[in-house]
């Protein structure tokens, strides 16, 4: 907000110190200067003022009064002094009908007999310091007033009101009006307007209308001071795409008590500029009176929160100075009635951060906190989503992130069954998800428009529907397209590295078995199973999917429950002494039951009856079914044996590859191929 130094003068009495230095007293205390300019004999201040502050410092006044309390100067309210008709009441010219409740206080005035014409200099100039232009002088007044109180204000010429009836309403479906400035504007049912009888003079709160301007031919006006709902007004110039210095305003919901006194600062200017004639008294719609608050303020809770003592009389004297009303004080407690212009104070906290700001928080001495210390409990949950992240990074998986909302798209073309949201922000953000898939499939296809080869993976949270409850749930999900391979060597190379994922986690004993999921290739997915527990599914993209997603039928994707993979990690790592002697290999191929898992194959290895200082390690070197029985299948099996102190003999491997064999043969019916 741009602020005039030399209006800021006028406040007060004695000088206020430099700029910079005034500047930099704002900046510690009250909003921060983002700049100094100098525009002819006055120096212009861009103060960045806070939403929870712009109802009452978007204005000079705003400015000045923060000014006292840290400064400590006394405090020169702008004149209000002006003579109304004798005779004459605005009630007898004009009349007003509120016809919509999101019009909190409307206050007219009517002036007769002004002489419209420019602005005197001392007017024009410190508009254009505020980059603002001067139109006349009745209407350079009016934005004088906003911006020497904060209180928009709008002026219509009198004699071009429909049967000198004004009506607050809101507006018919489709209305056009023509604004100030050439704009144009179609309104709907939500949109609140200053009418006559004939339609809309102005859109409330944001835009007049040209319908009754202020032009060089106006003899007599009608001046508005208003107040309305700051959610409307905010929704209204969205909805518009107007955006003025009035609206800007009445969205931080300014106070219905400022209408009162703005409209009577104005009519003290317009009568003195323009020799116009104020009419007795003043209509004033005002349902439902602002009043102030009472708070009490313990000194003990002050000194706690502040860690400082603060004498008593500098507190009040502070309140004083930015408003506040001592109503009465002893050793503990301050009570105090807060101003209606501040409705950022609710609570004591308020009132003790009120304090802090102008005492100075340089003046506290910082103090180490008397605080016991503990150890920080370890959040299980996140340190594992780290760990995952890490390890995925680390083999080239970069991670995306999704809104845990999508669409009637991906719920129709995946033919999900979602819970709908009450209140979407979006219809398109409507459903919460049951899976990652979708969105990580148009991650993709959207990459692939930048990039040939990708690998992403989302780690987020998943909703599932179980009768009339939602399941909330981690799930991991990626894909991966290379055209460098082809599927099969792309399908090994993600069952690779989903393996080694895995084990970093810590899980032992992966399994992978044949998938019925229909979002795979039948013949290339796989179920991964952690300790006969299913953790997910991975294999090449379907056909029907990939023509919906209209992604290559070779990409690859994995789908995981993170939770049910957090269940079996495991932090400890078991270490052996490495040995220094050559270990020895065996091949054996056998048939056995179809039904028999890989797992249930290797346990047996790792349970063979041997030495301590052997280590017997068994892998699946091939599995194929051609030309045997359909329950029957071949398997290949790699053993690795090493002893820790010597070099095996053929002897000491035969002995152990044949109790592997009988083993097998014993528990599954293995038979050995020659």
């Amino acid at each position: 907000m741009l602020i005039s130094y030399s209006w800021l003068n006028s406040f007060f009495k004695k000088p206020l110190p430099r700029p910079e230095k005034l500047a930099e007293l704002l900046t510690l205390h009250s909003f921060e200067n983002e700049n100094i300019s100098e525009i002819k004999n006055d120096w212009i201040l861009s103060l960045d003022v806070l939403p929870d502050r712009a109802g009452d410092c978007q204005s000079h006044l705003g400015v000045a009064r923060e000014i006292s309390a840290i400064i400590g100067h006394n405090l020169i309210h702008p004149e209000i002094k002006f003579k109304e008709h004798p005779s004459l009441k605005t009630k007898d010219f004009l009349e007003v009908e509120v016809k919509d409740k999101d019009c909190r206080r409307y206050i007219s005035r009517v002036i007769n007999n002004v002489k419209i014409g420019p602005s005197p200099k001392w007017i024009s100039e410190k508009l254009a310091a505020c980059n603002i232009n001067s139109i006349n002088n009745v209407v350079d007044a009016t934005n004088f007033v906003m911006l020497e109180l904060g209180q928009p204000l709008h002026a219509f010429d009198y004699d071009k009101i429909k049967n000198k009836k004004i009506i607050v309403k809101k507006a018919k479906a489709g209305e056009k009006i023509s604004l100030l400035g050439g704009l144009e504007a179609t309104l709907d049912k939500t949109t609140l307007t200053i009418s006559d009888e004939e339609g809309a003079m102005a859109i409330a709160g944001i835009k007049g209308g040209k319908k009754a301007e202020i032009d060089n031919n106006t003899k007599n006006i009608v001046l508005e001071s208003a107040n309305f709902t700051s959610k409307l007004i905010s929704q209204t110039a969205r909805k518009i795409n107007i955006r003025t210095d009035a609206s800007m305003r009445f969205e931080h919901q300014l106070d219905p008590n400022l209408a009162d006194i703005a409209i009577d600062r104005a009519a003290t200017i317009i009568a003195q500029i323009t020799e116009g004639s104020v009419l007795a008294g003043k209509i004033d719609f005002y349902p439902e009176k602002v009043k102030p608050i009472k708070l009490k303020l313990e000194i003990e809770l002050l000194e706690k929160t502040l860690g400082v003592s603060i004498p008593q009389k500098e507190i009040e004297t502070i309140l004083s100075r930015l408003g506040f009303h001592v109503l009465q004080s002893n050793k503990k407690i301050i009570s105090i009635e807060v101003p209606t212009w501040r409705q950022d104070v609710v609570l004591p906290e308020n009132l003790i951060e009120e304090i802090g700001r102008i005492y100075g928080y340089e003046k506290i001495n910082p103090v180490m906190p008397c605080v016991p210390i503990t150890m920080i409990k370890k959040n299980e949950e996140l340190f594992w989503q780290n760990k995952t992240k890490d390890i995925l990074k680390n083999i080239g998986w970069t991670e995306v992130y999704n809104y845990s909302f999508f669409g009637d798209e991906e719920v129709g073309f995946f033919n999900l069954e979602a819970e709908e949201i009450k209140n979407p922000v979006s219809i398109f953000l409507k459903y919460l998800r049951p899976t990652l898939m979708p969105q990580i499939l148009k991650n993709a296809k959207e990459n692939l428009k930048f990039f040939k080869e990708i690998k992403l993976y989302e780690l987020g949270k998943v909703f599932i529907k179980n009768d009339k409850k939602i399941i909330e749930k981690q799930s991991l999900s990626g894909i991966v397209i290379n055209p460098a391979f082809n599927s099969q060597e792309q399908f090994l190379k993600l069952k690779g590295e989903i393996e080694y994922f895995l084990k970093e986690l810590g899980i032992k004993k992966i399994e992978f078995t044949t998938s019925q999921e229909n979002t795979w290739q039948s013949n290339n997915s796989l179920d991964i199973v952690c300790n006969k527990v299913k953790i997910g599914s991975f294999g090449q993209l379907s056909d029907d999917t990939a023509e919906i997603t209209q992604l290559e039928a070779s990409a690859m994707i994995f789908d995981l429950d993170f939770d049910k993979i957090q269940e079996q990690c495991r932090e400890e790592k078991e270490y052996k002494k490495v040995s220094l002697h050559p270990s020895a290999h065996r091949d054996i191929s056998g048939i056995i039951n179809d039904t028999i898992t890989n797992a249930e194959i290797l346990e047996v290895i790792e349970k063979i009856e041997k030495s301590d200082l052997i280590n017997v390690e068994g892998s699946i070197l091939d599995v194929y079914k051609k030309g045997l029985p359909n329950n029957k299948k071949s398997i290949t099996l790699k053993i690795i044996l090493e002893h820790s102190e010597k070099t095996l003999n053929t002897e000491e491997i035969d002995t152990i590859v044949r109790k592997i064999i009988n083993g097998l043969s014993d528990k599954f019916g293995w038979e050995e191929r020659k």
